[in-house]
């Protein structure tokens, strides 16, 4: 349940007694990435004296975010939905490639082939195989015939031999959402297709058995697979079986080394190494994904594949080929890409994981001159190719941590660093001859600029665009928006008293020159008029002068069409200090040097 439900709850606990509560409040606001809020919230149920049990998995939970905050994400492999094809609204499990490819997996999907909606007890999960071509991606899958797929089970779990010969699977029979029966089964490559299923003998009980994968132990084929047996360390614990014959398996042994209080599920063996996912190690999320190798005679103990494996999320179902290049995941990870509209972690979609060649990474810290961290600044990647400069990638620093890139091989950058009020850093770094993995350390040190004047400078004959005035085509009337700059400037003439101005108006390109002069003088002529009749000012201090179009700012001359933003950008009136001071200082709430023009104008 979502932690707002846990939370309505609790808000009614006024004696602390809601132990149980407590405790799944606390795993939600993990699972939903509040490892803060989860961590105060599982120390409240340690010091409550609650579930001996509960508080030791409570403690794991701890443990498991204080995990996810020193380990270092896994650059080498990169995730992906494998994409609408694959995955469904609802959930899919158990992707397994068989030697030829295809790729096989158990789905749950309401629509018939009609396209109308199922009753949830009337939809079974089914296995169903798909092939991926290069430029196409996945094609649509196909069912397993009924005598694999059989009506009225849920059939997921698919693994195959590693000859290719034979595919293990599990039937489920569920009754209100609960597994009541689920038993491992085979069927084996004939030249038709796979023969029917058959029901693997020795690891099958009064227990539910599932996720059945091949592997070897002390030089012996046997079959991992995971069960509730009775007298396990947990709920799920994962048990092998030596294999005796074809089909036939003696008595299942469990991984004592592996297994936890929690649920151990979808054993995945290859190359001495069991890849896991449990609930009872302490992890990112729900389910994580755990490995542990065979030295001979035992398991070492597991170790967390950590981000960006494992989530906040159950993470399920890892598998990686012999040469850890190429493989899959199952998780109900939050992801854009999903398709389900229940929720962000309804369902579970089938993820391609591929590893990158070679890793060069990049970490930055952005301190200031005191050597204290900056957070909130950006760096920007950017990879200096053929000439032209191209951004690969941006991140913000929400915490002291150093930011991480990846870099490609035989390539040169130069990585820009920014904040506000900082003045920007920026390094060139290049991968020329890198040859193994390596770690680049490069740091930034920003320095504060000073604080923004809220004054302009303005120089003798430095004209100043009033943006402020304009006028009705072919007119020359002031109109009464120009009246807020005309007493601007008429304040500045009365405080700078011996400062005499030129006001120049000019026109855009289109009209007749002669005319365009003398409109424009007309127009000077009305804004010194203004300042003289109202303003106040002396009219010996004020030169006009008409520009016509003698003075265009782009390059809108006669007969070259424009539109109107570009003839508006040359349309101004302008003043300029002819005599008087040398420099006057302005407020930008008065005129401003750099403001736009008036789209009015």
């Amino acid at each position: 349940m979502p932690p707002i439900f846990y939370n309505r709850v609790l808000a009614r606990d006024k004696n602390n007694t809601y132990f149980e509560e407590r405790f799944n409040f606390a795993k939600a606001l993990k699972m939903n990435g509040n490892t803060t809020e989860a961590a105060a919230e599982f120390n409240k149920y340690i010091e409550s004296g609650a579930d001996p049990n509960l508080k030791e998995m409570a403690k794991k939970e701890l443990a498991g975010i204080e995990l996810m905050g020193s380990m270092k994400e896994n650059l080498v492999l990169k995730i992906k939905n494998a994409g609408k094809q694959i995955n469904t609204p609802e959930s899919q499990a158990s992707p397994a490639l068989n030697t030829e490819g295809a790729l096989y997996y158990g789905t749950i999907d309401y629509k018939t082939a009609e396209g109308k909606e199922e009753k949830a007890d009337r939809i079974f999960s089914k296995l169903v195989t798909s092939n991926f071509t290069e430029g196409k991606g996945w094609s649509k899958p196909t069912e397993l015939p009924e005598t694999i797929n059989r009506p009225g089970y849920h059939t997921s779990n698919v693994s195959f031999s590693k000859d290719g010969n034979t595919m293990y699977y599990t039937r489920t029979v569920s009754d209100g959402g609960m597994s009541k029966e689920s038993k491992i089964y085979a069927s084996t490559q004939t030249g038709s297709g796979w023969s029917p299923a058959l029901e693997v003998t020795g690891v099958n009980g009064n227990y539910l058995a599932k996720h059945p994968v091949e592997g070897e132990l002390f030089g012996n084929k046997v079959l991992f697979f995971s069960a509730n047996i009775e007298g396990g360390k947990g709920g799920f614990d994962i048990y092998y079986a030596n294999k005796t014959g074809e089909g036939e398996f003696a008595t299942p042994l469990p991984l004592s080394d592996i297994n936890s209080a929690g649920n151990e599920e979808t054993p995945y063996y290859v190359d001495g190494k069991l890849y896991f996912s449990s609930d009872g190690w302490p992890g990112f999320g729900g389910y994580d994904v755990f490995s542990s190798k065979w030295n001979g005679s035992s398991w070492e103990l597991p170790m967390n594949l950590g981000a960006p494996v494992n989530t906040t999320a159950d993470d399920l179902y890892f598998k990686i080929d012999e040469f850890g290049n190429k493989g899959f995941l199952v998780s109900n990870r939050p992801d854009p890409e999903s398709k389900s509209l229940k929720s962000k972690t309804c369902c579970d979609d089938i993820y391609t994981i591929e590893k990158r060649k070679l890793i060069i990474e990049l970490l930055s810290t952005i301190k200031d001159e005191a050597g204290k961290p900056i957070k909130g600044a950006t760096v920007q990647l950017i990879e200096m190719a053929s000439g032209k400069d191209g951004q690969i990638e941006s991140k913000t620093n929400l915490d002291v941590k150093p930011l991480s890139f990846l870099l490609d091989k035989d390539k040169a950058y130069k990585a820009i660093a920014t904040k506000d009020g900082y003045f920007p850093q920026e390094i060139s770094l290049n991968t020329v001859g890198v040859v193994e993995d390596q770690t680049i350390n490069r740091d930034f040190v920003l320095k504060s600029m000073p604080p923004e004047s809220d004054v302009d400078i303005i120089s003798i004959n430095e004209a100043i665009r009033l943006n402020n005035i304009y006028y009705n085509f072919d007119d020359d009337k002031i109109l009464p928006d120009a009246i807020k700059d005309l007493s601007a400037l008429r304040d500045i003439m009365k405080q700078y008293p011996d400062m005499v101005i030129e006001l120049g108006s000019h026109t855009d390109s289109r009209g007749d020159d002669n005319y365009n002069q003398k409109l424009s003088l007309r127009r000077a002529n009305s804004a010194k008029r203004w300042l003289v009749n109202t303003g106040g000012i002396a009219s010996d201090r004020i030169v006009t002068k008409g520009y016509g179009e003698s003075e265009i700012l782009n390059d809108c001359a006669n007969g070259v069409d424009c539109n109107d933003d570009e003839h508006r950008l040359n349309r101004r009136t302008e003043f300029k200090i002819i005599a008087g001071p040398t420099t006057i200082e302005v407020k930008k709430q008065v005129i401003d040097k750099k403001a736009k023009p008036s789209k009015k104008g």
